[in-house]
Order: C-alpha cells, then structure tokens, then sequence
C-alpha cells in the first residue's frame, strides 16, 4: 500500500446539495499525490450522510472514511479531532459546501512541500458582511500577534503532526487563526496562495437577506472567544520571552 501524503477534511452541516459537488472537486482537483478524504458530518438533519455514503459507493477507488456526529460538536472540535484519525503528512480542509472549484483546490495542492503551512487568501466576492467581519478578524488578529497574514480561515495545508501540536481548544471558526498564530509563534514557514472561490448568488445579494445576515453574526461569540485565546497566548509567549522561559 502506497503511503498517504495528503489527509483531506470535509466538514459538513446539512449539506446534502453539496456534499457530492465538493467531493468531486476533490478527485479532480487533487492528482499526482496519493491522498485520502475524511468527510465527518456534524450532526445533520437532512441526507448529507447518505450522499456521501453514495459517493464512497460510486468511487471504490478513492480511499474516503466517512464519520458522523450525532450532535453539532463545531468546525475547530472536529478539525482537531479528526487530525488524530488522519494518516497523511498533511492535512487540508476543503468545506462540504463546496465553496472552491478543482482548479483552486489544485492550485493549493501543487504547493505542498513549499514551506510548513500553505495559507490561502481569497479574490472575495462574498457578501459585504461577510467581508467586513473577516477583514475585522484578520487585522485583529494580526494587530494582538504583529503578524501579517491575509486571511485565517481558507483551505489551508498543515503538517498534521502541527496540527496536532499546536491546536487550539476553540471549537468554532477561530480554530484556524489560532492554529496558525501558534506556529508562527515557533517560527513555522508559510507561504500565501490566492484563491478565487465559487460564491452562490444568494451571498452576492446578502443586503437584501436578513437571514443571511443573522446567520454570519452568529459566529461572533466564537469568533470573539478566539481572539480573547489569542490575545492571552500572545501576553504569555511575551512574558515567556522576556524571562527567557521555553
């Protein structure tokens, strides 16, 4: 058997529309690297589970595990967890939602081996609220560690023993910042790829949809318990630095 090089996660909440459309842009846009796909749904209600069982089943030539939660645990829980499950030496998440097409997906991968992560940052074409509260997220978090990165949260490759190491506890959407900042912290390299991710009309028109709205400020007590995790690390690494603590 041949050695994994690439332990792909997909995270996905109800997502039965596009859990098979991501998992093709997976086996399209990973090639000439041996990999497998660990899709773990979080709890949801519709057919997500039964899709990506039909996808494992049309596909026995991709090497796919399949998991499900019984209750919604979060995205930065699972990504965590499901570290500790994977076999590759890296790791990679791409959302069920299928938010970026093959050619972005094979953009990132021919990356690999370029530097210890391989960060994306995004041609944003997502709602203005959506685009303002990451824009507000990143120059936080950038302001509390004087790092310069440009975005936290995309389809970003780690070493897994990293993401092991140096994980966070938080299991909503700041797990990624957190991950990140930790290993700049132990001077990891990075390089910054940019993506250009598909973007539903509904999110274009996302003033006209209070749902939409709602649903993305909904994110804000995770988002926030991120940055106050940050913003301590940070005050601890300072003082560490200072008393010349490992």
């Amino acid at each position: 058997m041949e050695k994994i090089s690439l332990s792909i996660f997909v995270p996905c909440f109800n997502e039965e529309k596009n859990i098979t459309k991501a998992l093709n842009y997976i086996k399209e846009g990973v090639q000439n690297i041996n990999y497998e796909i660990i899709a773990v749904d979080d709890g949801s209600k519709d057919k997500t589970i039964d899709m990506a069982e039909k996808f494992k089943k049309d596909n026995p030539d991709i090497n796919i595990k399949i998991f499900h939660n019984k209750n919604n645990q979060g995205i930065g829980f699972n990504h965590r967890v499901t570290a500790y499950k994977a076999i590759g030496k890296y790791y990679m998440m791409i959302a069920g939602d299928a938010p970026e097409p093959s050619a972005e997906i094979k953009k990132v991968v021919n990356n690999i081996g370029k530097a210890d992560m391989i960060l994306t940052y995004l041609v944003d074409k997502r709602g203005i609220t959506r685009r303002v509260l990451s824009k507000i997220f990143s120059f936080a978090v950038n302001l509390i560690t004087l790092n310069n990165i440009k975005y936290y949260n995309g389809p970003n490759i780690h070493l897994l023993k990293n993401v092991k190491l140096y994980s966070g506890r938080r299991s909503g959407y700041g797990y990624s910042a957190e991950l990140i900042t930790a290993q700049l912290k132990e001077r990891k390299t990075y390089i910054e790829v940019e993506i250009s991710p598909y973007t539903p009309p509904s999110e274009k028109l996302e003033l006209l949809e209070l749902p939409a709205k709602l649903k993305n400020l909904q994110k804000l007590p995770s988002v926030t318990a991120s940055l106050i995790s940050i913003f301590f690390n940070q005050i601890i690494y300072i003082v560490k630095k200072i008393l010349k603590i490992k």
